[in-house]
């Protein structure tokens, strides 16, 4: 019996022990299985087994669109990423800075703030920040208007930070952007600051929180403090606000050795520092994990684990400009994940490897780690309370009271820990120096690297400088295709991109060859218009003097091209960027199948965007009407 003979009770049961990626090639084998994405109970069940807390899975749950789209909606954004095939690229408009969270897009236009959902083209709202912000009795001079910072967007509210020169304390306003709301009612909560040395904000629908790093530590030097308040609450004085300090909490650079969220009803503060000073005799290096309920911004509520593993010394020196450090949200668990990058010097030699290491963070209800009795029988030198120290290790007899090491045990990697940029039995090996790399970041939801890189060698013309391209590494779940042998052993086969399994419990992942998009301004029309949205035109020489910011989610790519400073008596560092986006996603909304996407948003007439030179659409046959230069 062939397999799309069985009763569907029997191919159900069949693709509840399939992953995501197998049920979809599954539906493709052939016309009677596929089928079987058409069916709502089966699109629910796979939903809810691997992407229970995506946004497409909360909006099947709610009943805005059907699971049987929900899931054409996630394969499809995962697939992009993985083949590097965006389905849409188009200017977005001009700005000072952006932010770009939960799908919404907030830029800042001098004082006016644009907020608007980029993948439907709602509509926008708009604030001038300066028509509440003025200070009653102030001069209407351009110097006395604010210096204004977008700062974070969450929930329907944005927090900007504005600071004026003179005697004014700085603020942060938070400032509800939902539709019909008065302009009165706008402003939510207004904070005045003491500092806004590294400021940073987060915030819920519920609670606003704020950090400097100000704190006066017991080693002479700053600590970060947190502040927070309820946005319901009554008006505060600035005196009376009590931050929490935290101690011993290393690491100044957001991003980089630093990351600060709020998910699930905690706020979060990691940092892949264990001391300000660097140790000469060290051994082992940890993340610290810090957390506690935003609604109870308290030192007794604090969870906190020092002793997350991070990686051994001995694995090689880090190339610390290259490092990036955040918090991302796990789509199957709803559990914050350390994602870091790392470039390292592999054991010390001259060869370097750009790795995204993922780790999962667990808050012990006590401080259970292991004793000496309980590893390798390893003693310490100075009583119960010294840490684990190597048997074998020469240096081991060199430490006195001055160190202060740190060492664990190595603890396997498996698989999904860790990601390399250039996976094994990869042939391409082209990789770009910092300078050319404007933007890197990692999705962990589709498993995907993505660089925005300058590459010189794209169309070679040196009159417009080198072309921004998008470089995408990604990978996916791949079968276990492996038999045992006469010792029982499983042998698995010689597939080159594939990354097995280290130990029992452990996945095999399929790895994507690294892909550049687009292709070269000659490779057809469509080509051409593409380079010409992803580079936008900047005043003369600034091709070579760039800055580029950008903004990566599971479903899209924004950046801002600005010129670079010149430094010059003409230099105008306040100049407008273009914001360009790249859509990795379809909406689930359409009712297109698998694989095809609608041609232009129902919003848009059919003609008009097929002439915006500023806005490209994939469609249905794009290759072949590429292949025939019919594509424009």
């Amino acid at each position: 019996m062939f397999l799309h003979q069985l009763p569907f009770d029997i191919l159900f049961y069949i693709t509840l022990h399939l992953n995501f990626d197998d049920i979809i090639h599954l539906g493709f084998t052939c016309r009677e299985l596929k089928s079987l994405l058409d069916e709502p109970t089966l699109c629910r069940k796979a939903i809810q087994t691997h992407f229970p807390h995506s946004k497409e899975a909360q909006l099947a749950k709610s009943g805005k669109v059907t699971y049987t789209r929900a899931l054409r909606a996630i394969h499809d954004r995962r697939d992009a990423f993985f083949n590097a095939s965006p389905f849409s690229a188009r200017v977005v408009g001009q700005g000072s800075s952006f932010l770009y969270r939960q799908g919404v897009l907030c830029v800042l236009n001098g004082s006016t703030i644009h907020v608007s959902d980029p993948h439907t083209l709602s509509s926008t709202f708009e604030m001038d920040i300066h028509s509440i912000t003025s200070e009653p009795g102030s001069s209407s001079g351009s110097s006395a208007e604010p210096k204004v910072s977008l700062l974070h967007y969450s929930h329907g509210i944005v927090t900007v930070h504005c600071e004026r020169k003179g005697r004014i304390l700085p603020r942060i306003y938070a400032i509800n952007t939902k539709d019909g709301i008065p302009i009165q009612d706008r402003i939510v909560k207004m904070v005045q600051l003491e500092s806004s040395y590294k400021l940073f904000a987060r915030h819920t629908a519920e609670y606003l929180y704020w950090g400097t790093y100000t704190g006066d530590g017991t080693q002479s030097r700053h600590e970060w403090e947190i502040y927070s308040l309820p946005l319901d609450s009554e008006p505060v004085r600035l005196c009376d606000l009590k931050p929490i300090q935290l101690q011993e909490f290393f690491g100044t650079d957001l991003g980089s050795t630093v990351a600060f969220e709020i998910f699930n009803g905690h706020f979060y503060a990691l940092s892949n520092q264990t001391s300000f000073e660097v140790e000469e005799l060290d051994w082992t290096s940890f993340y610290h994990c810090i957390r506690f309920p935003v609604d109870r911004p308290e030192r007794e509520a604090m969870e906190i684990n020092t002793r997350v593993y991070r990686r051994q010394h001995a694995e090689g020196p880090i190339h610390d400009s290259w490092t990036d450090l955040s918090l991302q949200l796990d789509e199957y668990s709803s559990q914050p994940v350390i994602v870091e990058a790392r470039r390292e010097w592999v054991n010390g030699t001259s060869r370097q490897l750009r790795t995204y290491y993922m780790t999962e963070i667990e808050f012990p209800t006590s401080l259970d780690f292991p004793t000496p009795s309980e590893e390798d029988g390893t003693l310490n030198t100075g009583g119960t309370s010294a840490p684990l120290l190597p048997l074998d290790d020469a240096f081991t007899g060199l430490l006195d009271s001055t160190n202060n090491p740190n060492y664990a045990p190595t603890q396997t990697r498996f698989n999904w820990n860790f990601q390399p940029e250039f996976p094994p039995g990869c042939q391409t090996t082209r990789s770009f120096i910092l300078a050319r790399t404007k933007f890197r970041a990692y999705d962990y939801s589709s498993g995907s690297f993505l660089d925005l890189v300058e590459d010189e060698k794209c169309c070679g013309n040196h009159a417009v400088g080198p072309c921004l391209r998008i470089r995408i590494g990604s990978r996916r779940h791949a079968p276990i295709d492996g038999h045992r042998d006469g010792d029982d052993k499983l042998t698995y086969s010689k597939d080159k991109l594939i990354s097995w399994p280290v130990d029992e419990g452990d996945v095999a992942y399929r790895h994507s060859a690294i892909r550049m998009w687009p292709p070269k301004a000659s490779a057809c029309p469509c080509s051409q218009q593409l380079h010409d949205i992803m580079n936008p035109k900047l005043p003369s020489g600034s091709s070579y003097n760039r800055i580029v910011t950008g903004a990566l989610d599971e479903r899209s790519l924004i950046y801002m091209v600005k010129p670079g400073r010149s430094y010059g008596p003409s230099d105008d560092s306040g100049a407008l960027g273009t914001i360009i986006m790249v859509n990795f996603s379809r909406s689930p909304f359409s009712p297109d199948s698998i694989n095809t996407v609608p041609l232009h948003h129902e919003h848009e007439n059919e003609n008009e965007a097929s002439l915006r030179p500023d806005h490209w659409q994939w469609i249905p046959g794009q290759t072949r009407l590429c292949r025939e230069g019919r594509c424009c």
